[in-house]
């Protein structure tokens, strides 16, 4: 039932995406899907009310959704999925390469979508989700560097989840990371692998 939903909203999006790259270019596709994504919920966060706030949290969750999602149908495959969103019959080192940029972009969105979250959380709860040892000027910045450290699970100590809430996304995260690392290393081995294998026997 959650795959199936998984798999609608994913067409979704897919068929939404080349509606726009058709109609306004790919080019532009790619802004509306980085502002949408990346930017608007940012500014979400420094509008005069929480429920603002509420909303910017509530689309970074849903990209972190959608990347986790596409992350995972990446590697263990769903045809009618791959097809429309362009992942299936990697026959070259070239597409191949295209297919590392793209995991790289999904893996810098889930490290800016938990920035996100981890700034409203911060807002939310009047500065208690987390504890900040040495705060910077620019208050993004902090919770950006925390999820980047995070992510990667370096860890070094200097901020920390405060409430039981930020330790859930926190969690999330570094399975996120630790997952969306595993799943593209697996992904890559068997691509590279089914290279190979069709140059031998051309």
């Amino acid at each position: 039932m959650v795959l199936r939903a998984l798999v609608a909203v994913l067409n979704f999006l897919s068929a939404l995406e080349f509606r726009i790259a058709d109609k306004l270019g790919e080019a532009t596709a790619i802004v509306f899907h980085f502002f949408l994504f990346w930017i608007f919920p940012i500014i979400l966060l420094y509008l005069p009310s929480r429920i603002f706030i509420a909303i910017g949290i509530a689309i970074a969750m849903f990209y972190v959704f959608i990347l986790a999602g596409d992350v995972f149908f990446s590697v263990f495959g769903h045809e009618k999925l791959e097809q429309k969103r362009g992942m299936i019959d990697i026959t070259s080192v070239h597409e191949m390469r295209k297919e590392i940029i793209s995991a790289l972009v999904k893996y810098i969105g889930g490290i800016i979508s938990f920035a996100t979250i981890y700034n409203g959380l911060q807002q939310i709860f009047q500065g208690e989700a987390f504890v900040i040892s040495h705060p910077s000027f620019i208050p993004y910045f902090d919770l950006l560097y925390f999820s980047l450290v995070t992510i990667t699970t370096v860890g070094y100590g200097d901020i920390q989840p405060g409430l039981w809430v930020s330790k859930i996304f926190v969690i999330s995260e570094i399975l996120f990371g630790v997952g969306f690392a595993l799943l593209l290393i697996t992904m890559l081995i068997s691509v590279y692998i089914d290279i190979q294998r069709k140059k031998k026997y051309k």
